[in-house]
């Protein structure tokens, strides 16, 4: 008699979050959200970011079927950045989840949105200063 093991991982979601604007000019930020059993992005939501603004990034919920007495989560699927002089986006799997979570930190830089968890420390080291006496 053989026994076969079945692993599972837990989806890769990202419910809600922050998104802060880094760079030195305003961007339009586009959230969009998918739903469903195929996963069909249904809802977005629009934000202008002012230099150094941040936003929260709502959860949104939706009901899977009108007879249904419960409610589901919507994924955030994709982040879209637009600037007078260009656009780029950040698409899931977003970097670092590794599991479903409802708090995660995006961060707009020049040319990338960059995905991180906001649980982790971020340390930034400056060169130290020569003093002469």
């Amino acid at each position: 008699m053989s026994i076969s093991q079945t692993s599972f991982t837990a989806p890769c979601h990202v419910y809600a979050g922050t998104i802060s604007n880094k760079t030195d000019k305003s961007v339009l930020c586009t959230i969009h959200y998918s739903s469903g059993p195929n996963y069909k992005l249904d809802d977005t939501i629009s934000v202008k970011l002012d230099v150094g603004g941040r936003a929260c990034i709502p959860e949104r919920e939706y009901q899977p079927t009108p007879e249904a007495t419960f409610t589901c989560r919507k994924i955030v699927s994709r982040i879209d950045i637009q600037t007078d002089e260009q656009s780029f986006s950040l698409e899931q799997p977003f970097d670092g989840v590794t599991s479903p979570v409802t708090e995660w930190k995006f961060d707009v830089h020049n040319d990338h949105i960059a995905s991180m968890n906001p649980n982790i420390l971020t340390i930034t080291l400056e060169s130290p200063t020569s003093t002469t006496q």
